[in-house]
């Protein structure tokens, strides 16, 4: 499955954007895509606190409020791929900055097929990119679930757990079950994932802090995992 958002505080903008998107993802990809259509700035942020799966984002950034928020997005999201609706009151030295990483741009007002065109490009672009990250071991883990294949960028996640025979993938409050072992988790993922207790491997990234005397990893965003004795010693450095 592959997720997007798309932001902008005119509701029929984003509409329109969606319908030319579908139609566009029919011909593209055999995938299933979730489009999230979000028109109230408060409600976006409401909805990025719960750190929601987002491969593409497609993002208004007419609004100052709006353009100032997209660089906080930005270090959440960096692998995120980002397309951005502007026009000609904002200066394109507002947005075409490196830390932003504007994959591509649709400027107001648009035609149906500028906006055909624009996204197309943008839709294209991701699909092949993951038909050349194919298999474990890349930017992502890939997991397969009831609705079909999920890319899960790396820096997304917070930990796996196993538990009631299956794996967990936790990215923040939502969390994505499927069959494998923690054994085979540990090939496949990169080295800075460390097992801290027999039913959960953790992303050392996301660690804040490490209390031993309570046998407690306390992650970034209020997680936090479970840490059991056999598996101190590997973490006791960290908690220095």
């Amino acid at each position: 499955m592959v997720s997007i958002l798309a932001y902008s505080k005119t509701e029929q903008a984003i509409a329109s954007l969606e319908i030319t998107a579908r139609d566009l993802i029919a011909r593209l990809s055999g995938d299933d895509w979730e489009i999230k259509r979000i028109s109230s700035l408060r409600v976006l942020k409401e909805y990025l606190s719960g750190k929601p799966l987002i491969h593409l984002l497609i993002y208004d950034i007419c609004e100052k409020a709006a353009l100032d928020f997209l660089a906080e997005i930005r270090k959440r999201y960096p692998q995120t791929r980002l397309m951005v609706l502007a026009d000609v009151s904002v200066s394109p030295m507002e947005y075409i900055r490196p830390d932003l990483q504007v994959g591509a741009l649709l400027l107001k007002p648009w035609t149906k097929q500028q906006a055909c065109d624009v996204l197309y490009g943008f839709l294209e672009e991701y699909c092949e990119a993951v038909r050349k990250k194919t298999g474990q071991g890349k930017d992502f883990y890939v997991v397969g679930t009831r609705d079909g294949i999920l890319n899960i960028p790396y820096e997304q996640i917070y930990f796996f757990e196993a538990r009631e025979k299956k794996i967990y993938v936790c990215i923040g409050k939502e969390e994505y079950g499927f069959y494998s072992s923690i054994e085979k988790l540990l090939e496949e993922l990169p080295s800075y994932y460390v097992r801290c207790h027999r039913g959960f491997v953790v992303n050392t990234k996301k660690i804040r802090r490490i209390v031993l005397s309570r046998n407690i990893i306390y992650l970034s965003d209020g997680f936090d995992v479970p840490l059991s004795r056999s598996y101190k010693a590997a973490l006791k450095e960290m908690g220095k």
